[in-house]
């Protein structure tokens, strides 16, 4: 029980204060604990959605598992990645110092507003309101950029504004140029 109100005032730490909490996870040399609750919030949240395809489906034990393993995957890769291109940003555009390693552990706290999609669906899947889940998960987003971002300055020390334009800033701008480019070329 103890265990669950310690992971219960983490998660709430995270969210409301993530610069405090990411400097007393280095100081303690807790970064791994990122990328565990990364994992495990991934999980849970496909987890969910496996939930809402089974009851869609009728088919009950098999979705909401293979769901869990899929969306954990891919969100491994996707953060693992968001934080290859936030490091190289941070490092080469704006003289960060940090590791790409612990840039991954601290950023796989931003998934502690994940907790928001959760209720999203669950407010989906009980009430069917849609605006309501719609509002949460953007939200949700929102806030991971967020906390994204204060652990790519906790790690870089390249101020919170720097961070933000490592984290989604400069990477919105080339995924938009190249998206052009594209459509030039077409």
């Amino acid at each position: 029980m103890k265990k669950m109100m310690n992971f219960s005032k983490d998660l709430l730490r995270v969210m409301i204060s993530p610069e405090e909490t990411f400097k007393v996870v280095k100081d303690k040399n807790l970064e791994n604990q990122g990328l565990y609750f990364y994992i495990f919030m991934c999980a849970f949240l496909g987890f969910m959605l496996g939930g809402v395809a089974s009851a869609i489906t009728g088919v009950w034990i098999i979705f909401p598992i293979a769901f869990a393993v899929i969306v954990t995957v891919i969100a491994l890769v996707k953060l693992i990645i968001w934080a290859i291109v936030s490091h190289i940003v941070a490092v080469f555009v704006f003289k960060g110092k940090g590791s790409l390693e612990s840039t991954i552990k601290l950023m796989g706290f931003s998934a502690a507003p994940f907790i928001l999609g959760i209720f999203a669906l669950m407010t989906l899947i009980l009430a069917g309101t849609f605006f309501t889940s719609t509002m949460l998960f953007t939200i949700m987003y929102i806030w991971a950029i967020i906390i994204g971002s204060a652990a790519v300055n906790i790690e870089h020390r390249i101020g919170f504004g720097r961070s933000f334009l490592s984290v989604l800033g400069i990477p919105a701008l080339i995924i938009i140029g190249l998206m052009m480019l594209v459509g030039v070329l077409q």
